[in-house]
Protein backbone atom coordinates (compact mmCIF):
# COMPACT_ATOMS: atom_id res chain seq x y z
CA UNK A 1 0.00 0.00 0.00
CA UNK A 2 1.11 3.21 -0.78
CA UNK A 3 2.28 5.79 2.14
CA UNK A 4 4.33 9.05 2.32
CA UNK A 5 6.70 10.51 4.99
CA UNK A 6 5.81 13.64 6.28
CA UNK A 7 9.16 14.18 6.38
CA UNK A 8 9.49 14.17 2.40
CA UNK A 9 6.72 16.82 1.70
CA UNK A 10 9.12 19.59 0.95
CA UNK A 11 7.57 23.48 1.81
CA UNK A 12 6.38 23.70 -1.92
CA UNK A 13 4.09 20.75 -1.99
CA UNK A 14 4.74 17.15 -3.16
CA UNK A 15 2.69 15.62 -6.68
CA UNK A 16 2.93 12.17 -6.78
CA UNK A 17 1.24 9.15 -9.14
CA UNK A 18 0.80 5.70 -8.44
CA UNK A 19 -0.71 2.73 -9.24
CA UNK A 20 -3.04 0.15 -6.92
CA UNK A 21 -3.12 -3.33 -8.21
CA UNK A 22 -6.62 -5.23 -7.90
CA UNK A 23 -4.66 -8.07 -5.88
CA UNK A 24 -3.56 -5.65 -3.17
CA UNK A 25 -6.87 -4.03 -2.88
CA UNK A 26 -8.97 -6.09 -2.29
CA UNK A 27 -7.17 -8.01 0.54
CA UNK A 28 -6.42 -4.63 2.36
CA UNK A 29 -10.47 -3.97 1.44
CA UNK A 30 -11.11 -7.13 3.26
CA UNK A 31 -9.26 -6.35 5.77
CA UNK A 32 -11.80 -3.54 6.69
CA UNK A 33 -15.01 -5.05 6.03
CA UNK A 34 -16.73 -7.16 3.29
CA UNK A 35 -16.94 -5.58 -0.03
CA UNK A 36 -19.43 -6.18 -2.40
CA UNK A 37 -17.57 -5.24 -5.63
CA UNK A 38 -14.37 -6.45 -7.49
CA UNK A 39 -11.88 -4.62 -9.21
CA UNK A 40 -11.81 -4.93 -13.04
CA UNK A 41 -8.53 -2.82 -13.78
CA UNK A 42 -5.73 -0.88 -11.29
CA UNK A 43 -6.55 2.05 -9.60
CA UNK A 44 -4.89 4.64 -10.82
CA UNK A 45 -4.33 7.92 -8.72
CA UNK A 46 -2.89 10.50 -8.48
CA UNK A 47 -2.26 13.26 -5.62
CA UNK A 48 -0.99 17.02 -4.67
CA UNK A 49 -0.08 17.13 -0.87
CA UNK A 50 0.44 20.46 0.88
CA UNK A 51 1.33 21.43 3.85
CA UNK A 52 -1.12 24.30 5.52
CA UNK A 53 0.19 25.02 9.18
CA UNK A 54 -0.17 21.42 11.09
CA UNK A 55 -2.69 20.09 8.85
CA UNK A 56 -2.20 18.78 4.80
CA UNK A 57 -3.93 19.35 1.99
CA UNK A 58 -4.79 16.53 -0.84
CA UNK A 59 -6.07 17.37 -3.78
CA UNK A 60 -6.33 14.25 -5.73
CA UNK A 61 -8.40 12.60 -8.31
CA UNK A 62 -8.31 8.69 -9.27
CA UNK A 63 -10.07 6.41 -11.66
CA UNK A 64 -10.78 2.89 -11.95
CA UNK A 65 -13.50 -0.04 -13.38
CA UNK A 66 -14.85 -1.81 -10.62
CA UNK A 67 -17.53 -4.54 -11.14
CA UNK A 68 -20.92 -4.40 -9.16
CA UNK A 69 -23.95 -6.35 -8.92
CA UNK A 70 -27.18 -4.65 -9.94
CA UNK A 71 -29.73 -3.58 -7.14
CA UNK A 72 -32.66 -5.05 -9.34
CA UNK A 73 -31.89 -7.93 -11.36
CA UNK A 74 -28.38 -9.24 -9.44
CA UNK A 75 -26.30 -9.32 -12.33
CA UNK A 76 -22.79 -8.01 -12.47
CA UNK A 77 -21.85 -4.98 -14.82
CA UNK A 78 -18.96 -2.94 -15.47
CA UNK A 79 -18.91 0.75 -13.56
CA UNK A 80 -16.19 3.56 -14.47
CA UNK A 81 -15.33 5.17 -11.43
CA UNK A 82 -13.50 8.86 -11.87
CA UNK A 83 -13.32 11.47 -8.55
CA UNK A 84 -11.56 14.23 -8.28
CA UNK A 85 -11.49 14.92 -4.39
CA UNK A 86 -9.99 17.83 -1.86
CA UNK A 87 -9.29 16.45 2.08
CA UNK A 88 -7.39 18.11 4.92
CA UNK A 89 -5.77 15.72 7.15
CA UNK A 90 -5.05 16.69 10.41
CA UNK A 91 -3.01 15.26 13.32
CA UNK A 92 -5.08 12.65 15.87
CA UNK A 93 -2.11 13.81 18.89
CA UNK A 94 -3.94 15.65 21.41
CA UNK A 95 -7.78 15.30 19.52
CA UNK A 96 -10.34 13.99 22.06
CA UNK A 97 -12.67 11.47 20.04
CA UNK A 98 -14.97 11.04 23.43
CA UNK A 99 -17.38 13.88 22.88
CA UNK A 100 -19.91 13.58 20.20
CA UNK A 101 -20.17 16.77 18.39
CA UNK A 102 -22.00 17.87 14.97
CA UNK A 103 -20.01 18.08 11.59
CA UNK A 104 -20.38 20.49 9.29
CA UNK A 105 -19.95 20.39 5.64
CA UNK A 106 -16.59 21.38 6.26
CA UNK A 107 -15.38 18.63 8.62
CA UNK A 108 -16.85 16.11 6.21
CA UNK A 109 -13.85 16.81 4.24
CA UNK A 110 -11.57 16.61 6.83
CA UNK A 111 -9.28 13.37 8.35
CA UNK A 112 -6.77 12.25 10.86
CA UNK A 113 -3.72 10.91 11.09
CA UNK A 114 -1.57 9.14 13.13
CA UNK A 115 2.00 8.83 13.17
CA UNK A 116 5.12 10.23 10.81
CA UNK A 117 3.18 9.11 7.19
CA UNK A 118 0.24 9.61 5.35
CA UNK A 119 -1.46 6.33 4.11
CA UNK A 120 -2.61 7.64 0.38
CA UNK A 121 -3.99 4.07 -0.19
CA UNK A 122 -6.81 4.26 2.54
CA UNK A 123 -7.21 7.72 1.06
CA UNK A 124 -7.98 6.41 -2.32
CA UNK A 125 -10.05 3.42 -1.17
CA UNK A 126 -12.28 5.91 1.42
CA UNK A 127 -12.65 7.69 -2.09
CA UNK A 128 -14.26 4.70 -3.89
CA UNK A 129 -16.41 3.65 -0.95
CA UNK A 130 -17.57 7.34 -1.21
CA UNK A 131 -18.21 6.94 -4.81
CA UNK A 132 -20.53 3.14 -5.18
CA UNK A 133 -23.61 4.23 -5.63
CA UNK A 134 -26.13 3.22 -2.54
CA UNK A 135 -28.26 0.77 -5.17
CA UNK A 136 -26.22 0.17 -8.27
CA UNK A 137 -28.20 0.02 -11.25
CA UNK A 138 -26.62 -1.83 -14.97
CA UNK A 139 -28.91 0.40 -16.26
CA UNK A 140 -31.64 3.21 -15.15
CA UNK A 141 -34.25 1.35 -17.01
CA UNK A 142 -33.28 -2.20 -15.55
CA UNK A 143 -36.73 -4.06 -14.94
CA UNK A 144 -35.22 -6.09 -12.41
CA UNK A 145 -36.53 -9.90 -10.96
CA UNK A 146 -40.26 -10.78 -10.41
CA UNK A 147 -41.05 -10.61 -7.12
CA UNK A 148 -43.03 -13.88 -8.02
CA UNK A 149 -41.15 -16.57 -10.28
CA UNK A 150 -37.73 -14.46 -10.17
CA UNK A 151 -37.40 -13.91 -13.56
CA UNK A 152 -34.86 -11.63 -15.10
CA UNK A 153 -37.35 -9.21 -16.69
CA UNK A 154 -34.50 -7.58 -18.92
CA UNK A 155 -34.18 -11.21 -20.71
CA UNK A 156 -37.90 -12.20 -21.03
CA UNK A 157 -41.33 -11.52 -19.45
CA UNK A 158 -43.55 -13.71 -17.56
CA UNK A 159 -46.79 -14.41 -16.90
CA UNK A 160 -47.24 -13.66 -13.57
CA UNK A 161 -49.89 -11.26 -12.17
CA UNK A 162 -49.00 -8.15 -10.80
CA UNK A 163 -52.01 -7.69 -9.29
CA UNK A 164 -51.10 -9.74 -6.60
CA UNK A 165 -47.99 -7.98 -5.25
CA UNK A 166 -49.78 -4.79 -5.92
CA UNK A 167 -52.80 -5.52 -3.73
CA UNK A 168 -50.63 -5.00 -0.26
CA UNK A 169 -50.39 -1.40 -1.19
CA UNK A 170 -53.86 -0.94 -2.13
CA UNK A 171 -54.98 0.09 1.12
CA UNK A 172 -52.81 3.04 0.87
CA UNK A 173 -55.09 4.51 -2.01
CA UNK A 174 -57.95 4.84 0.88
CA UNK A 175 -55.82 6.93 2.79
CA UNK A 176 -56.78 10.20 3.25
CA UNK A 177 -54.46 13.43 4.66
CA UNK A 178 -55.23 15.70 6.12
CA UNK A 179 -53.62 18.85 4.62
CA UNK A 180 -53.27 21.23 7.94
Amino acid sequence: MFTVKLDDIPEEGLKLSWEEQRDSLVTYLRHLSSIDFDFENPLHAEARITRIGKAYLIQGSLQTLLRLRCARCLEEFPYPLSSAFDLSLHSAKGTSFEEEVELDAEDMESNFFEGGEIHLSEVACEQIFLEIPFQPLCSEDCKGLCPQCGRDRNLSSCDCSQEDWEAGFSVLRKLKLDPS
